[in-house]
């Protein structure tokens, strides 16, 4: 027994000291619940508005809207129904046990995750409007990690997302005014599994570190809109601070064959994620029937952010950001079987600071997107391609949305 307790102690030690060592560590782009692509994540926009440089402020296509800037439900139709997916790509230089010391790689490693960004209803009563939308704005996956041979294996994994459940409500206001107000509901959870495994003459030995965490919060949005002529409209909007917070479950556990040693130590906490708060300004201007012009700017104060996790706080020195893109588009008349139609073209650009401040870090990227407009059924596709200036490490990011949206009563 004591010839099996003795790595285990060693390899145990070293596991719970890793939060320690890794505190001196700057991983900046891709801590453990970095959201995949950026950390300025506001909302869930349709393809409609990440074609036009991710501006979605001033300007509403449907419902997801209402996570941002409720304000503007009051332009939709009286009825409307919508729904978005994606495929989003990044890739990462440090992550987890990647370029930290323990594992290195062969160049930046990249992960790519469909998934439905969101879907939901808008509605208009007189001057009055609602919306319910549910999305996943925030995914947590890295990719998966497999190095060894026929006597030592390494493997590590990690999954998360983050949902949000949201309902708006506007007014529309004297003199071109209007005012909303959004509650969200966020749930997600974060899971990462490390396993090493070792191969002896006589025995085998298996170590396994577990992390599971589940959270939650409630948090308020709100906006305000002036559609100061025909053309333009101005709009501002907030997002309050909110903690996400949960149960953390850790099991770190040592497995010996043939001796039959299984040694468990498991472990509970509340984990907490203080996200910042968000301010943002937006304008939307209509330069004729066909041409138009959006532009965004968001400030996300990331000077608060705090977490706590596994009963240690852990070092972010982060840093107030100020994240802006704008965009231009043109509305092709068109004909569909004898039907008046529109074809869309967006593009874009915008540019997205990253928070940490011991490397100024910024994604620079340009978009583009097209689709379908009939009556009462549009379809939109759009996409951007950033890359990282900064941190000498050349990451990228992308994305590609698909967004149908459908009026059910003008």
């Amino acid at each position: 027994m004591k010839r099996t307790l003795f790595p285990f102690a060693l390899l145990a030690g070293c596991l719970f000291f890793r939060g320690a060592a890794a505190a001196q560590l700057v991983l900046g782009q891709y801590e453990d619940e970095a959201p995949l692509g950026t950390w300025n994540i506001f909302g869930s926009p349709p393809a409609p508005s990440i074609g036009l440089g991710g501006a979605q402020f001033a300007r509403a296509w449907d419902g997801s809207v209402s996570l941002v800037n409720p304000a503007l439900l009051p332009s939709l139709p009286r009825l409307s129904a919508f729904v978005s997916g994606s495929y989003a790509a990044a890739s990462l230089s440090k992550y987890s046990l990647i370029n930290t010391g323990v594992v290195e790689s062969i160049g930046n490693p990249t992960v790519g995750v469909f998934g439905v960004d969101g879907g939901g209803f808008a509605a208009r009563l007189g001057p009055w409007a609602l919306a319910v939308v549910a999305a996943a704005p925030e995914n947590y996956d890295r990719p998966a990690i497999a190095v060894g041979d026929g006597g030592y294996q390494l493997t590590f994994d990690q999954t998360g997302y983050l949902r949000v459940f949201h309902a708006g409500i506007a007014r529309r206001l004297p003199a071109g005014w209007s005012l909303g107000l959004g509650l969200n509901y966020a749930a997600g959870r974060l899971d990462r599994t490390t396993v090493e495994r070792s191969a002896g003459v006589v025995n085998v030995v298996t170590i396994t570190d577990d992390k599971a965490e589940k959270f939650h919060s409630f948090y308020l949005n709100a906006g305000l809109a002036w559609e100061a002529t025909g053309r333009l409209t101005a709009a501002l909007v907030v997002r309050s601070p909110f903690v996400k917070k949960g149960t953390g479950q850790s099991l770190i556990r040592y497995e010996a064959s043939p001796e039959g040693t299984d040694i468990r130590i498991a472990a509970q906490a509340v984990n907490s994620y203080h996200q910042p708060w968000v301010l943002g300004a937006g304008l939307s201007y209509r330069l004729s029937t066909a041409w138009s012009l959006a532009a965004d700017a968001a400030y996300y104060g990331w000077s608060r952010y705090r977490v706590d996790s596994f009963d240690e706080p852990l070092a972010r020195s982060f840093r107030d950001v100020l994240k802006a893109g704008a965009g231009v588009e043109y509305l092709a008349p068109a004909r569909m079987y004898g039907r008046s139609a529109r074809i869309p073209f967006r593009f874009g650009f915008f540019v997205d600071p990253q928070p940490m401040s011991t490397v100024h870090s910024s994604y620079l990227a340009l978009t583009f997107g097209t689709g379908l407009e009939l009556k009462a059924l549009a379809f939109d596709i759009s996409a951007y391609f950033g890359r990282e200036k900064g941190s000498g490490n050349s990451l990228r990011a992308g994305k590609i949305v698909l967004s149908v949206r459908y009026i059910i009563q003008e």
